[in-house]
């Protein structure tokens, strides 16, 4: 009897162990697929349509095309969710752009973000680029701005936002550059 008793003792601490150890190494399995950064890059750049680059394409017309690279050092999937770009006026936000998911020109049609879609899900340990294009009409949105901020909810549905161009001239035709370089968001 008492051999029996030291044989479901010794089962017992054998499975104990065994969960303890199970959920150790998948705390540290977890804390290491964590570790790294997510990097989010943009680039304006022309606009595939009409060749011309961000900015009052007429009177009526705000058109921002953009490239976003999103740099994944994790070790696990991340998500950017709802990528837009912000406008406000003297600090305060009064509106936001539309995010086009394809245009169509003579036929053929160009398709933008992911498959049409601002929101993005980038592997472990990887880089992903997007081809991007915002655009308001000024019946859309009835005042003036004089800045554009771009915006996304990470993984974490913690919402983001970062400076990207001051406005000078708000629904003038304008006559803008592209950059050259990437930006990091910061």
């Amino acid at each position: 009897m008492k051999e029996i008793n030291l044989l479901i003792i010794g089962a017992a601490i054998s499975l104990i162990a065994s969960v303890i150890g199970y959920f150790a190494q998948s705390i540290v399995q977890l804390i290491f697929n964590s570790k790294g950064n997510v990097n989010v890059y943009v680039k304006s750049v022309y606009n595939k349509g009409s060749g011309k680059a961000w900015g009052f394409i007429t009177t009526n017309v705000f058109d921002v095309p953009l490239w976003i690279e999103v740099h994944n050092t994790k070790n696990k999937n991340i998500v950017l969710r709802n990528l837009n770009l912000q406008l406000y006026e003297k600090g305060k936000k009064i509106g936001k752009t539309v995010q086009v998911s394809h245009t169509e020109n003579s036929g053929e049609k160009t398709i933008y973000g992911d498959k049409g879609a601002y929101s993005f899900l980038v592997g472990p340990s990887s880089i992903a680029r997007y081809d991007l294009d915002f655009c308001i009409k000024k019946s859309d949105i009835k005042c003036d701005f004089d800045e554009v901020r771009i915006s996304y909810f990470d993984s974490k549905d913690i919402y983001k936002e970062y400076k990207l161009f001051d406005i000078e001239n708000c629904w003038k035709v304008s006559n803008n550059k592209i950059d050259y370089d990437w930006h990091l968001l910061v």
